[in-house]
């Protein structure tokens, strides 16, 4: 039931969010939000309609606020709250808008129904073509999936041997030859430097790799460009409608974002050239990359150059790997280093897997291969488990694109353009959902949870959705989980970490990254 508050309470409600959420917001967009809410809470008066399906829905009193206050302030003691109080299907007014939030067994059919589309919802908050500058209708969702089905998560095997040299040389820039034990401020800096060489390697190449200040675009251009965002989040959440407006206007008058892309082309353009150069060259040795990928599968638009093409592609894949990587590493990482033990049972799993593929004691992390970090069974239950416990919520946003309703098992109807949210947090936790997994103690970290029982880290389910589900699932999860398995095996080889101080796992929505001081310090090889 919603009760209609008096403008008082509505102004008053509004100025505690502004001041709550961000202390820095510019008095134009402040006024520009107070109109909107004001106009919106009008409008909502003359409009509403109650459900007619039946479905619970979590009270709130403020129209255009909603529950987000509720929401942003404890997520985990909200989603609990309402999740026991309402059942498995619920509706909440979150972020502006009315949506649905399915919980269980019912995320199936939002997850795998074709009428429900991951990218339109996530674009309506983050239009990352937009912001980046990126033609929306030349790298659509299934044009990159097809990129990296086809391109990418096939030749895994073939790029690792780069992907392990250029993570050393990633952990080198930032610790250099480390003659003496290292305090860092945080592990993700370190994790996010070696996954920016790693993937550039295996994006623009062997060579294009070693220039220095393009690896900085690779490791800084996802959280420089989203930072831009974060002054105008907390009030804009509130106006999903807006936010692409917002970031169309960011990407077109930015200078960050106009620097990022001239000097990306600048770094890029010489070796794109000699690439076109050697095409008609019989004497050429073809790239393997997915930059050569691109040029020969995905020609440029006319009157769009080609090394813009291939910036707006590699934008795209920076985006959507380099910054979730990092931050799934660093999570798994830390976990890590709240339990020193494991550290030393996961090096005695790399010992035995190399002694079985004859390889010698002494020999450093230059040793893995794919086949040999796929061995690594106890560090892959570990990557799985310390994921499944992130600080997820409502996540994986998806809208109803049919144009129609459509209509849940139990009766609920998601209207057209409504988002549905899945209930993260209950399925990766309550052990009253009886999913793939039957542990009783699913709020526990158990890092062994999924040795031989056929779930590794890239098997997505009804209770691991951190990749999504169906059809729509991550297709880069294998590279991502490969990259990671291989940072932390050949930490554990080459180094010694020990925390510095006490770690931080958030509770917030605002970040999934967790924080605290680390010692590092390089082993001597025996």
């Amino acid at each position: 039931m919603v009760t209609i508050p008096s403008s008082a309470q509505l102004i008053d409600l509004f100025n505690e969010v502004q001041n709550k959420l961000s202390s820095r917001q510019e008095v134009r967009t402040g006024v520009i939000s107070a109109a909107a809410i004001i106009t919106s809470y009008v409008l909502y008066k003359q409009f509403f309609a109650k459900s007619k399906d039946n479905c619970p829905s979590v009270p709130y009193s403020v129209p255009v606020l909603g529950s987000t206050k509720e929401y942003i302030d404890n997520p985990q003691a909200f989603v609990e709250k309402w999740t026991a109080e309402l059942g498995e299907v619920y509706r909440i007014h979150l972020f502006g808008e009315m949506s649905t939030i399915v919980s269980g067994r019912y995320v199936r059919e939002i997850l795998l129904n074709p009428s429900f589309d991951f990218i339109t919802s996530v674009t309506k908050r983050f239009d990352m073509n937009a912001l980046a500058r990126i033609p929306a209708h030349v790298i659509t969702g299934d044009a990159s999936r097809k990129v990296v089905v086809n391109k990418l998560t096939p030749n895994l095997k073939r790029y690792t041997k780069r992907a392990v040299e250029n993570l050393i040389v990633g952990l080198e820039d930032i610790v250099g030859d480390l003659k003496e034990p290292m305090e860092l401020p945080d592990i993700y800096m370190l994790v996010q430097r070696m996954v920016a060489r790693a993937s550039a390697s295996v994006f623009v190449g062997e060579e294009l790799c070693k220039d220095s200040d393009l690896i900085d675009i690779f490791q800084n251009l996802t959280t420089d460009i989203g930072s831009l965002l974060r002054p105008k989040i907390p009030i804009m959440m509130f106006f999903p409608r807006l936010m692409g407006l917002q970031m169309r206007i960011l990407g077109k008058f930015s200078p960050e974002v106009q620097k990022y892309r001239q000097n990306m082309i600048k770094g890029m353009s010489p070796e794109i050239q000699r690439r076109l150069d050697g095409a008609n060259d019989p004497n050429f040795e073809r790239p393997d990359d997915i930059l050569q990928d691109i040029l020969e599968d995905n020609p440029a638009e006319p009157g769009t150059s080609v090394a813009e093409h291939c910036v707006n592609w590699m934008f795209s894949l920076i985006f959507a790997s380099v910054h979730t990587t990092s931050e799934n590493a660093t999570v798994v990482i830390y976990r890590l280093l709240e339990h020193p033990k494991l550290m030393e049972e996961l090096l005695e799993e790399q010992n035995e897997v190399l002694r079985r593929h004859g390889v010698e004691a002494g020999k450093g992390s230059e040793a893995f291969s794919f086949n040999i970090i796929k061995e690594f069974v106890k560090l892959d239950s570990v990557c799985r488990e310390a994921l499944r416990l992130k600080n997820q919520y409502f996540e994986l946003p998806h809208t109803n694109i049919s144009g129609k309703n459509v209509v849940l098992s139990n009766g609920v109807v998601i209207p057209p353009d409504q988002d549905v949210y899945i209930n993260y947090w209950y399925n990766h936790r309550d052990s009253s959902y009886k999913g793939a997994t039957a542990d009783v103690e699913l709020t526990e970290f158990k890092p062994y949870r999924f040795v031989d029982t056929g779930r590794p880290s890239t098997k997505v389910s009804d209770d691991f959705l951190l990749f999504g589900e169906g059809k729509h699932a991550c297709p880069g999860r294998w590279f991502a989980i490969q990259e990671i398995k291989t940072i932390i095996s050949l930490l554990l080889r080459d180094y010694s970490l020990r925390p510095a101080e006490k770690i931080k796992f958030p509770d917030s929505i605002m970040t999934g990254t967790p924080s605290g001081k680390v010692t590092i310090e390089k082993k001597e090889r025996k």
